[in-house]
């Protein structure tokens, strides 16, 4: 092996060490400090690349009776709500929520052409048994699929 091969691998384990460092040390945002139950939304548009930035998602209670929209947001750059989990360990409770997602809307807003009969909102339903636990709605979509799920942590 030559002494250039040494040198560029030193450079690459040095490199990653100063990566990891650096991120182990960074600051981690108030979402992701967050303990306990919460539920958090993250919205992908595949048909641009990016997070969906500006798109629409209600959170909507339905035990009790009528359905009742507990917060109405929209999303940032990052495809999140900007002021973080729909709900926290403080306001989340059992029971059964929809997330819904405003795909229309937000579609028509970036001048994406979607096709006829397209579903112009992904609702996803869920039940709530366990408070203690965080939940996390990722939504993956684009003019022709959607797609969501929701996950523990």
């Amino acid at each position: 092996m030559t002494t250039e091969s040494h040198d560029r691998r030193d450079f690459l384990v040095a490199g990653a060490a100063l990566a990891a460092v650096a991120l182990a040390a960074a600051p981690k945002p108030a979402a992701a400090q967050a303990t306990g139950g919460r539920v958090t939304v993250h919205v992908l548009d595949l048909y641009t690349g990016t997070p969906a930035n500006g798109i629409r998602i209600d959170l909507i209670a339905l035990d009790g009776g009528a359905p009742k929209t507990l917060k109405s947001v929209v999303s940032n750059a990052d495809g999140r709500p900007p002021e973080g989990p729909l709900l926290t360990p403080e306001t989340i409770k059992p029971g059964r929520y929809q997330v819904v997602a405003y795909t229309g809307e937000y579609f028509k807003k970036i001048g994406a052409k979607v096709p006829g009969g397209y579903y112009t909102k992904l609702i996803l339903e869920f039940d709530i048994y366990d408070p203690t636990q965080p939940h996390h709605v990722p939504f993956q979509i684009t003019p022709w699929t959607q797609s969501a799920s929701v996950l523990p942590g």
